[in-house]
Order: structure tokens, then C-alpha cells, then sequence
């Protein structure tokens, strides 16, 4: 009789344990490479939101939407242009950039057309990953932390160190909301929100 009522205090106290304090049955690790896999597969999204960029001491306030079907992107920067709104819209193969006033310019990769018209040291290419929560697959990962639920909680990358502040949830994922970009020449606060899989 001892026994038994042991018994069901445990399964009581068990059951009445609240759920926030579960904890996953899968290994943070094992959790990570299920994301990954799951990620790598959203190739088809879009996001809108705000970013503020800050290289050496100048700073910019600048609005962005982003549509990315397989390899094919378009980003449009919206903010501190004297010729209004910059459609940055490219491949794997060419990158153009377009003002509003008709204006464009062309390079192989996002990072050196940036460079070259804007003075920008922005990582787009990376970004592409780091946006869904992913480290970016061309280069290797110096270091990474994961949360709880396994996914990314801060990640270095090429001297690039990236915080996943906040997540939301699409499509049966967790993406990020929030992400802070650092770099000994340059910093980046993006938030995003407006998210969609598909094209």
C-alpha cells in the first residue's frame, strides 16, 4: 500500500509539472540537425523589414524587402538615397543595381557592386543563410551556440559575428525576427517580420 501511494504522488507530481518546464527529449544537437535540414529546404521566401547600418562612423536607417526564389533575389533598399528606393536584383552568375531615376550598375556578386556604388561592406550572399537562422554553407564556422530548442544563438563566421535575438514561427519552423551583424568595420541591426514561404 506504501509503495502505491508512492507511486501515484510521483505520477501526480509529474503530471502537474508545468509544461514551459519540459524539457525536449531530443538533444539540442540532434534538434539543430533537424532545422538545418528543414531549412536548407526553404528556398522560396520573402521577408520586409528595418535594418541600421553602421560602418566606421557613419550610420543609415534603411528599410528592405527581400524575395528569394532558388538562386534568383531581389532586395530593395528603401532610406537614406537622395535618388529614392535601390533594387539590388541578381543571381548566383550577375548582380545588377537599379536607382529610381533608371540608373544601374552591374557586378558579379552582390558584396563587390555594394562595395564599389555604395561603399557598403555588406555580406549579402551570407545573408541569404543567416536570415533563416542557417550558417552560411560556402564558409566555415568558427563557432556556434545553440538555445534550447536547438537552434542558433549566436554564430561566427569569416570575422562576422551574428546574434539570433528573436525567433517567430512559419511554416512549422522557427525564423529569426531579429539579428545582430558585427564586424570590426561594420555593424548591422536587422528585424524582420512580415515573413512568407512560397513564391
Amino acid at each position: 500500500m506504501k509503495q502505491l501511494l508512492i507511486i501515484m504522488a510521483v505520477m501526480l507530481m509529474t503530471a502537474c509539472t508545468p509544461f514551459w518546464q519540459t524539457k525536449p527529449i531530443a538533444p539540442t544537437e540532434v534538434m539543430w540537425e533537424n532545422r538545418q535540414a528543414s531549412l536548407r529546404q526553404m528556398n522560396d521566401w520573402s521577408f520586409r523589414g528595418r535594418t541600421v547600418i553602421r560602418q566606421d562612423k557613419e550610420g543609415w536607417n534603411v528599410g528592405v524587402t527581400w524575395q528569394q526564389q532558388q538562386d534568383d533575389f531581389n532586395i530593395r533598399l528603401f532610406g537614406p538615397f537622395s535618388q529614392g528606393a535601390v533594387e539590388l536584383k541578381g543571381d548566383d552568375v550577375l548582380v545588377t543595381m537599379t536607382f529610381s531615376d533608371g540608373e544601374s550598375y552591374s557586378a558579379e556578386t552582390p558584396e563587390q557592386l555594394l562595395a564599389e556604388v555604395l561603399g557598403w561592406l555588406l555580406p549579402v550572399s551570407a545573408l541569404r543563410d543567416w536570415v533563416r537562422g542557417l550558417p552560411h554553407e560556402a564558409i566555415k564556422i568558427d563557432e556556434k551556440t545553440l538555445d534550447e530548442k536547438g537552434r542558433l544563438a549566436t554564430l561566427s563566421q569569416a570575422g562576422w559575428q551574428v546574434e539570433f535575438v528573436d525567433y517567430v514561427p512559419l511554416e512549422g519552423n522557427d525564423i529569426p525576427a531579429k539579428i545582430f551583424i558585427e564586424h570590426p568595420q561594420l555593424s548591422i541591426r536587422l528585424v524582420m517580420n512580415g515573413w512568407k514561404v512560397g513564391k
